[in-house]
């Protein structure tokens, strides 16, 4: 049989050291000899909730957390842009020569008139939708721009946070109310800032929040049996 670990003067005989007893009772001097002699043998001390011998706990999530987030931009790029197909394209030229075809991340805007084609009828498209894509237009074609990239989209494209110098171009489409946040934006960081723009365009009715009952796009493409583009 194994008997537990315990000091010789345990509880039974522990008394603080200067406490009278009746006449001339202390805690004999040997007492704390051996306790001394106990403790440095290796007597096990068991942790609270534990006992000795048994596995340390698990790391709690806390501490096993990564210490830097893991959503980051993949490449950090530099380029000029040629050509602003739409609302949310970009052609971005390097100065390598290697050319980008660029998605805004996390923005929407308005949806532009579309020809019609086999199978699609034509649409008006909503309003701001071709004014959304003039202002990007003006504010970036012909202009060196930094991208932030985080992978392609369906289509192939780059996705990206676009910096015109000190610029968020895309958050600067929805606070000026020509771009909804996109439902579904897979970067936390991104997609709060864009959150809070869009309030922002909300609350001073800019742009396309100055309508009475403004339509998101993707509801407008469902409506009209639309392909997203």
């Amino acid at each position: 049989m194994t008997r537990n670990a315990q000091s010789p003067c345990g509880p039974s005989s522990a008394r603080p050291v200067n406490r009278a007893m009746g006449a001339g009772w202390v805690v004999p001097a040997f007492c704390l000899i051996l306790t001394a002699a106990w403790a440095s043998a290796g007597a096990p001390l068991a942790q609270a909730g534990t006992r000795p011998g048994s596995p340390a706990p698990p790391a709690s999530p806390e501490t096993s957390r990564p210490l830097f987030p893991i959503e980051s931009a993949e490449a950090h790029l530099w380029g000029t842009v040629r050509s602003v197909p739409d609302g949310t394209s970009l052609v971005v030229v390097t100065p390598e020569l290697t050319r980008y075809e660029v998605r805004l991340l996390g923005v929407e805007p308005p949806e532009p008139p579309r020809p019609g084609r086999a199978g699609v009828q034509p649409t008006e498209g909503q309003p701001f939708g071709p004014e959304a894509a003039t202002y990007l237009r003006d504010l970036v074609v012909d202009k060196q721009v930094r991208l932030e990239t985080y992978g392609k989209d369906r289509s192939g494209r780059t996705l990206a946070v676009v910096w015109l110098g000190d610029i968020n171009v895309n958050l600067v489409l929805v606070k000026e109310g020509f771009a909804w946040v996109s439902p579904n934006v897979p970067v936390t960081k991104v997609r709060v800032e864009l959150e809070v723009a869009e309030r922002q365009a909300q609350v001073g009715k800019y742009g396309l929040w100055a309508l009475p009952n403004p339509e998101p796009p993707w509801e407008f493409r469902k409506r009209h049996n639309l392909p997203a583009e």
